[in-house]
């Protein structure tokens, strides 16, 4: 059997609130507009765009029939979403903007406070790559043990651990991608880690870098063998991150062979706006 070679890409958005256009920088915008442009990948679909948070959280800037941020997310056909510390500060507001979305929001720790189980339903995703199977498992890294009537903040180790032995039981999955919305520091991200079973990679958000130079540059890395998983990269300084996972099939499974992390700010900030996106939300501009 001759091997087959494939990526998968993800694009990571994070702190887009109010980034709608006619302004300087990453906007939604010029990512519809990118994406008009993007070539299919080797799977014959288009690469994942997912959020890390912060983008719909905040006092409402905008007046109309629907959340601006949402339309926008659903026009550009975002895959899934994680809450960080913005978006739970704002919590009614959040709630509200949820309600239009056409993709799901996961989180393993924010839960109902009298049952326990995950506040906005199943914490994780599932993607089809041919005929292998990615789980994406979603979670809430901020540090307050907040509470309100109806909702907790579960110990974020536990909950991602309780949760990845599910997802393996009930989906066997070929590779594992876990997201934390909010940076963790070395002390917290370590003992994330080592309660991970069966992850592929790790990746976590961070304050906004708006200044190109400060931010991590991007790098490509190749699978060791032998060594401990997860991987971790703590890499998303920006607004949008690119994330591509290198792969290769076996007779009965897939290897991972590495993959490479680029901040994709300076790219797209440079591209022109689409005009279909900007005559969708014009009211809100």
């Amino acid at each position: 059997m001759v091997a087959e070679f494939f990526n998968i890409k993800l694009y990571i958005t994070q702190y887009m609130n109010d980034r709608l256009g006619k302004m300087d920088g990453v906007t939604f915008s010029r990512i519809s507009s990118a994406m008009n442009n993007m070539p299919k990948s080797e799977i014959g679909k288009r690469p994942i765009f997912c959020d890390l948070g912060g983008t719909i959280g905040g006092p409402e800037s905008h007046k109309g029939p629907q959340n601006a941020n949402v339309m926008s997310m659903n026009f550009l056909r975002y895959r899934f979403a994680t809450l960080n510390d913005r978006d739970m500060e704002y919590f009614e507001h959040t709630k509200t903007a949820m309600r239009a979305t056409y993709f799901p929001w996961i989180s393993t720790n924010i839960v109902q406070k009298l049952t326990n189980e995950p506040y906005f339903g199943q914490p994780y995703r599932m993607f089809n790559a041919g005929k292998m199977r990615i789980a994406v498992l979603g979670a809430y890294g901020g540090y307050k043990e907040e509470k309100t009537k109806q909702i907790s903040m579960v110990n974020l180790v536990t909950s991602v651990k309780k949760w990845l032995r599910y997802v393996h039981s009930l989906e066997n999955p070929d590779y594992v991608i876990v997201f934390v919305s909010n940076y963790l520091d070395d002390q917290h991200i370590e003992e994330l880690k080592k309660s991970m079973e069966g992850v592929g990679i790790l990746i976590t958000a961070s304050e906004v870098e708006t200044d190109y130079s400060k931010q991590t540059s991007q790098f490509s890395t190749t699978r060791v063998h032998g060594e401990a998983v997860p991987l971790y990269h703590h890499v998303h300084n920006g607004r949008i991150m690119e994330l591509d996972l290198r792969f290769k099939t076996r007779v009965n499974t897939f290897e991972y062979l590495g993959h490479s992390v680029a901040i994709r700010d300076k790219e797209f900030a440079n591209l022109r706006e689409d005009i279909e996106y900007l005559d969708l939300v014009h009211r809100y501009i």
